[in-house]
């Protein structure tokens, strides 16, 4: 879980600086990869 918890704060990281370089594609891009993961760890706390 700690380890899911680092990946999600480093694509954070990674989305800020692509919308600091202006590139809207691979920003939404990573948003995908985020909001799989998101739900990912929501599901898991759940259980």
């Amino acid at each position: 879980m700690k380890t899911m918890m680092n990946e999600i704060q480093m694509l954070e990281y990674r989305i800020k600086r692509y919308q600091a370089m202006r590139n809207g594609a691979m920003c939404q891009t990573l948003n995908g990869q985020l909001q799989k993961m998101r739900n990912q760890l929501a599901l898991k706390a759940t259980l």
